[in-house]
């Protein structure tokens, strides 16, 4: 994406200058792939991180993104159905897209399905069938799912997606660098289905703009969309937005729109860029702040001989690792309650993970939570795990 000279903004063509908000020079190309041994993990590509605002559509994107470094296989394991907290909340999300737009008994297509957890969740919530669609998802490891079905492929083009009542995708544009492309396949094969809706989930760059949130940027991560610039995304795809509502406590998006718009070009008025730019504009002020504060953190506990671990081996716990620097070696390893990564290794830093029960032989000085909606859950599990052991999550 935008990385040849004079290449334009992936959502409205614009080929005008677009200034650096935040660079990275080099950070892990994947953030998630398996890693068998320390090794492998010390020796993953690196990528880099150029992140843009598009002055005509605010569309917040990396510049740096290379496609060629990046690995999409069952070797890729982003699932986070492992914690009670977020079940709990994906759960309740089936239930409202299920109930909220009258697909009991529907066939859904889930385009970006992952490992086939929320499929499951879909069906559970009462759709009749879900075909979960994704180029990586591993069939074997799906199982016998009664009411769910693999298709592995991509989509890319209409004739791409299956037929179905509804498309759920969650946590896919992000890592789409041609955004069009996918949203106008869809409103393609949906074109004589008005009443199909297209129900997506991707995080919200607001909250990760006011944090200075440096463990939410990730090469993979191409796009970085807010409430305004999703929604004149799929409105310039020729969609009918619904509704664009914030949820997980404020970290992701939640678009619900129909095929029944107009295809245009994108832009935003000047009130709403001018709004885009000065949230985005300090952020790597922000990010330098954060990123300082938590070195310190780190090295206050290595200097008094404080055993730390980080508690989260996913995009979050690459991203804070590598941002570390020298003081990475002050954190002895990664717990993670999903037990496909454990005996992993972390990608760029090489860092073992392990399962919670660790810390019963191993305890732990100090725990650093990765995201802090899992706070409580963490620390109940830590207090029984390793007593005494101080827990401070990110974003707080």
């Amino acid at each position: 994406m935008d990385t040849a000279p004079g290449a334009g903004c992936p959502v409205c063509g614009d080929t005008g200058p677009r200034p650096s908000l935040f660079r990275i020079p080099s950070i892990p190309a994947h953030s998630c792939l398996l890693m068998d041994s320390r090794e492998e993990a010390l020796a993953v590509h690196a990528g880099s991180m150029d992140l843009v605002r598009c002055p005509t559509c605010g569309y917040l994107a990396n510049r740096a993104f290379d496609e060629g470094l990046t690995g999409y296989s069952t070797r890729y394991e982003d699932s986070q159905a492992f914690s009670r907290t977020f079940v709990e909340y994906a759960t309740q999300l089936a239930r409202r897209w299920v109930e909220g737009w009258h697909l009991e008994g529907a066939t859904v297509a889930e385009v970006g399905a992952g490992r086939g957890d929320f499929s499951r969740m879909l069906v559970a919530a009462g759709a009749g069938r879900v075909l979960a669609v994704d180029p990586t998802i591993d069939p074997e490891r799906l199982g016998p799912a009664e009411g769910v079905e693999a298709v592995v492929r991509r989509v890319e083009r209409a004739e791409d997606l299956p037929a179905c009542d509804a498309v759920v995708m969650r946590h896919v544009l992000e890592h789409v660098d041609a955004p069009r492309v996918v949203l106008g396949a869809l409103r393609e094969a949906l074109s004589d289905r008005p009443d199909a809706p297209v129900l997506v989930e991707v995080p919200d760059a607001r909250r990760i703009l006011a944090e200075g949130a440096f463990w939410d940027v990730y090469h993979e991560h191409c796009a970085y969309p807010t409430a305004e610039t999703v929604r004149e995304l799929f409105e310039s795809c020729g969609f009918e937005v619904r509704a664009v509502s914030t949820v997980f406590h404020d970290q992701y998006l939640l678009v619900e729109a129909t095929p029944t718009g107009t295809p245009r070009a994108a832009s935003l008025d000047p009130g709403t860029l001018e709004r885009l730019a000065s949230e985005s504009d300090g952020f790597a002020t922000r990010v330098a702040d954060e990123v300082e504060r938590w070195r310190a953190t780190v090295a206050a506990a290595a200097a008094d001989g404080s055993q730390v671990v980080v508690w989260g081996a996913g995009s979050k716990g690459t991203a804070f690792l590598a941002a570390l620097g020298e003081l990475r070696s002050a954190v002895r390893n990664v717990i993670d309650v999903n037990p496909h990564v454990q005996g992993r290794f972390i990608a760029g830093t090489g860092h073992e993970i392990r399962g919670p029960e660790d810390l019963r032989e191993h305890p732990a000085d100090l725990v650093v939570v990765m995201n802090p909606v899992y706070l409580d859950e963490i620390s109940a599990d830590v207090a029984r795990l390793s007593p005494g052991a101080r827990v401070l999550a990110l974003g707080r």
